[in-house]
């Protein structure tokens, strides 16, 4: 079992990968509902009848709530089950061959919601705005972010980077065991709670810490995922386009290592190759000060988001949507 998070809440607004992981699946069930219709319940069901027949799988969480679940990814069947209201999977509105949609919504009461209308809307309105504000702040991040990278960029020994990221790369050929295909998930995200990061990618594997500068692990990262087809690429949770590591079968390669430092195979030091200045300390400093007002935000979106929830908990009918998940788990695991 992994834990990943398919999207995130970036620089860029909230950014997903979910297409690009459904389209690769053999089976997809596409569920919809607002707040509260019962999809993280039902996912975690999923995911316990996983774990009851011995099957590997992935859990999918929610960057805006780290505590609920926006998918099941179930490796031993190549299916997945996920949410997909936006802005997750927007699958749903161009359906496959492949995929099938329940919809938790119908499960609701509209009289009982009827009568708290104005409240609802009010209560996303705000959640809305916080999210816009949260966006705001991780973009004046990104630009202290840039300039850090800029400033470290300075003297960087980039030639040298890259001989090293290639030689490595040769040095992995034909020992990373059977490499999937190319796929981009996060690790960690940026939450209301502060950071959230998951580390089970690496139980088991023979781990390459890369140690360096942002600037530095982000030329090497970029050479070694150009010079292979597929794996499981990490991104950063503030720019995407960042690569924090990549998975290779049996080889983990990655600048965060968790809980897992004693298992570490061989440390990757690019500080050779590069100097750290004070200017970027500093901006590295703005970074985070700016990615914490961030998670203050996007705190306050999830209180509007639980406000809002708890008027669709009281209108549901939980005994349609228990028949509902049935019927899903006879599809994935028995169809």
């Amino acid at each position: 079992m992994e834990r990943y998070f398919v999207g995130n809440n970036t620089a860029h607004g909230f950014y997903g990968n979910y297409q690009r992981e459904l389209a690769a699946v053999s089976r997809s069930v596409l569920l919809k509902g607002g707040p509260g219709t019962g999809k993280s319940s039902l996912l975690k069901r999923i995911a316990a009848e996983a774990k009851s027949r011995g099957m590997d799988y992935e859990l999918w969480y929610c960057s805006g709530d780290p505590d609920s679940l926006d998918g099941v990814y179930v490796k031993d069947l190549d299916s997945a089950v996920t949410d997909a209201t936006a802005p997750h999977a927007s699958g749903a509105d161009l359906p496959k061959m492949k995929d099938y949609i329940f919809d938790l919504a119908a499960n609701l009461s509209a009289a009982k919601l009827a009568p708290h209308r104005d409240e609802i809307d009010g209560l996303l309105r705000c959640k809305k705005a916080h999210f816009m504000r949260a966006y705001q702040h991780l973009n004046t991040a990104l630009c202290h972010f840039n300039n850090q990278l800029e400033s470290e960029s300075v003297g960087l020994k980039v030639t040298d980077v890259r001989c090293l990221a290639a030689a490595f790369a040769s040095r992995l050929r034909g020992d990373t065991g059977a490499v999937s295909r190319r796929r981009e998930l996060f690790a960690n995200a940026i939450c209301p709670a502060g950071e959230s990061a998951y580390f089970d990618h690496l139980r088991g594997k023979r781990i390459f810490k890369v140690s360096g500068t942002d600037a530095a692990r982000r030329v090497f990262f970029d050479q070694l995922c150009a010079l292979f087809d597929g794996g499981t690429v990490l991104q950063n949770a503030l720019e995407p386009s960042v690569k924090e590591g990549i998975l290779l079968g049996d080889v983990a390669v990655v600048s965060d290592v968790g809980q897992f430092t004693s298992e570490i195979f061989e440390d990757v030091n690019l500080y050779i190759f590069c100097a750290q200045t004070p200017a970027a300390d500093e901006e590295r400093d703005g970074r985070d000060v700016e990615i914490a007002f961030a998670r203050e935000e996007l705190n306050r979106a999830r209180e509007m988001h639980l406000a809002a929830e708890r008027y669709f908990v009281s209108a549901m009918d939980f005994a349609a949507n228990d028949r509902t998940c049935k019927e899903i788990i006879k599809l994935v695991f028995e169809g």
